[in-house]
């Protein structure tokens, strides 16, 4: 089961009878990714089941929701707001932003429990192109949200009070870096820090004696097909949580990882640390250094927007023809980009040939791609196809076995 079935199976008991768990962390981390810009104001301060029943009002077109992760909120939501476990939760301190200029995607609330703590849950990335490109940021420079998350807990935390810091995907990395960058007084009323797939800190980026201090109340969570929280990794304690998906993409969603009773069910360590695809994406970080990123980030963002791409969703559903037009955009890149791109443009072709549910049409017109391949003139791009075509076909033989 996952995070949905533990509410509807437990949400029956209380938080007095079953305290904060790992699972409660991650219905958590899910429902802050519920667009709730139309619902709350700013000083606000309402019931998990308030908030159900005025979401409840509202048309999913003014809603304005993220297609996987946002709906995903949403039913984390609907299914909570009736349950004795959650619904007298109080949810409050809601903030979001969203700057293009900056590559700024952020947003954060409290939520206060039974026990006398606060969860401050941290969004991380929806499907918009400017928190991808906020996330490439990441990986060679500190980011606005980062920013966003200390000022959060220095404006909003109180020495009076127990807090749990969490977040999935950049919220895990924004869980981290706001603890550790946060006022120290505050910092001590810090019981746990949860970073749900989120990346790690950039070295450099922090300070490892305060580090020291706070180590271990930070635990890690990634799923066994992973490809975001290995990055920078620093957390002492690591959990795998099995999935039920070799799809990259769906993996990273907190609904894929597999629950039972209160806790994550555990995923075999080996076949974590031998995957292909999460040591192709590290090699590649670490091999680049930060001027190689930040050349690669610009030119790829500017290609997927001449290319029409708005989201991620938006790429991932179009398939093929969608792959193609952004890999005619990356052809005019200049030499330093593409030399940069070839890697990582590997890696991104494998993990969407295993990912993708290809149709039988689309197997079947394997010529055809070869054909469409031809036409965007550049050897890069070619080379790219026939690695997606031989990982595909060599995907349908395991199948077949």
């Amino acid at each position: 089961m996952n995070a949905l079935d533990y509410i509807k199976e437990r949400g029956d008991l209380s938080f007095k009878a079953d305290p904060f768990n790992e699972v409660d962390n991650l219905v958590f981390s899910q429902l802050i990714y519920a667009n709730f810009d139309r619902i709350l104001k700013k000083d606000d301060r309402l019931s998990i089941q308030q908030l159900g029943e005025l979401y409840l009002k509202e048309t999913e077109k003014n809603l304005k929701l993220s297609q996987i992760f946002g709906m995903d909120g949403l039913r984390v939501l609907k299914t909570m707001m009736n349950t004795v476990r959650y619904k007298d939760c109080m949810l409050y301190n809601y903030e979001s932003l969203l700057h293009a200029d900056t590559a700024e995607q952020f947003a954060a609330c409290m939520i206060d429990l039974p026990d006398r703590t606060t969860v401050i849950c941290f969004k991380g990335t929806d499907e918009s192109l400017i928190g991808w490109k906020e996330d490439c940021y990441l990986s060679y420079k500190k980011i606005a949200s980062q920013d966003d998350a200390v000022l959060y807990l220095n404006q909003h935390c109180s020495i009076f009070r127990k807090y749990r810091i969490i977040g999935h995907s950049k919220g895990g990395n924004l869980a981290i870096y706001a603890a550790l960058h946060c006022k120290p007084l505050l910092r001590n009323r810090i019981i746990q820090v949860i970073s749900n797939d989120g990346p790690g800190l950039r070295p450099g980026s922090y300070d490892e004696k305060e580090y020291e201090k706070i180590k271990d109340r930070y635990e890690l969570i990634v799923p066994e097909k992973d490809g975001v929280g290995t990055i920078f990794e620093m957390a002492p304690k690591r959990t795998i949580a099995k999935v039920l998906t070799r799809n990259i993409v769906e993996a990273h969603s907190i609904l894929s990882w597999q629950v039972r009773a209160n806790r994550i069910e555990r995923a075999n360590a080996d076949s974590f640390q031998t995957d292909k695809t999460r040591i192709a994406l590290l090699r590649f970080l670490n091999d680049s250094t930060d001027e190689q990123k930040e050349i690669f980030t610009e030119e790829l963002f500017k290609a997927m927007k001449e290319a029409g791409i708005e989201s991620v969703t938006q790429l991932a559903s179009g398939g093929l023809p969608v792959f193609l037009k952004v890999i005619k955009e990356l052809a005019e890149m200049d030499s330093v980009a593409r030399g940069i791109a070839i890697d990582l443009a590997k890696t991104f072709s494998i993990s969407v040939s295993s990912g993708l549910r290809l149709t039988k049409k689309v197997h079947e017109s394997a010529g055809n791609i070869k054909a469409k391949a031809k036409h965007v003139e550049m050897s890069l791009a070619s080379k790219l196809i026939e690695d997606y075509l031989n990982e595909m076909k060599e995907n349908e033989k395991k199948k077949e076995k």
